[in-house]
């Protein structure tokens, strides 16, 4: 009899165990669709478009680029990962005309519902110019980061902004490696019970503000592992 009872105690702590991992994957499931159904998706068929660069454009490892003008300054703003990332922000702080910017130091910050973070620059110099039509639309940080987002101008500088790769294939290479990285971040962040690696439902990656779903704490994870890798 107390076989029996032994043998039906332990068949019931596996039917709970196997209930609770059931319910944690419906659990995990919800929450990769509830991001995947954020502000449109980027399909791997996207990726493509997303890491290809603009002509002259240079990225740092702390996501960031540069754009080379004849005279010697830097047009500086965030590149296709940092502006996939936080999507459509609610305000921006730029860095005011006059300002010495330090390399590793503070660029711009970006916030979103109480949450923000801080971009550094890869460089050092001085902003001649701010990118104001940010502070009225610091959506087209997302929307068009090489473009219309362009955050600053900084003064000539004694050499340029290290990048990513020697080449724009390379370049590419990495920053599609960087998005593979975000997409581990992301589904680790959203919920412990998603193992490293997992992407969304059709094997597609993060959707485009998928930050604003996480608290400061992921936040300030993400300023960590991506953006001060110095």
């Amino acid at each position: 009899m107390a076989a029996v009872f032994v043998a039906m105690m332990f068949l019931s702590l596996i039917i709970v165990d196997l209930s609770v991992h059931k319910w944690g994957q419906s659990r995990a499931f919800a929450t990769v669709h509830r991001l995947e159904s954020y502000s449109g998706g980027v399909s791997m068929l996207g990726l493509d478009a997303l890491c290809r660069l603009p002509d002259g454009v240079r990225l740092s490892k702390d996501h960031t680029w540069a754009r080379l003008y004849p005279a010697g300054g830097l047009e500086l703003g965030a590149d296709t990962l940092l502006a996939t990332a936080v999507g459509p922000i609610q305000q921006i702080v730029l860095p005011k005309v006059g300002d010495q910017v330090e390399a590793g130091g503070s660029l711009f910050r970006v916030e979103h519902n109480g949450r923000g973070m801080t971009i550094p620059s890869a460089v050092s110099g001085r902003v001649l110019a701010a990118n104001s039509r940010l502070l009225e639309e610091p959506e087209l940080l997302s929307s068009d980061p090489y473009g219309a987002g362009w955050v600053c101008y900084l003064g000539p500088t004694e050499g340029g902004p290290a990048p990513s790769a020697s080449s724009s294939g390379k370049t590419a290479a990495w920053l599609e490696s960087e998005f593979g990285r975000f997409a581990e971040f992301i589904f680790m962040h959203v919920s412990p019970d998603l193992a490293v690696g997992t992407t969304s439902q059709d094997g597609g990656l993060p959707n485009r503000g998928c930050l604003s779903e996480l608290d400061q704490k992921a936040w300030s994870a993400f300023e960590a592992e991506f953006l001060r890798r110095g």
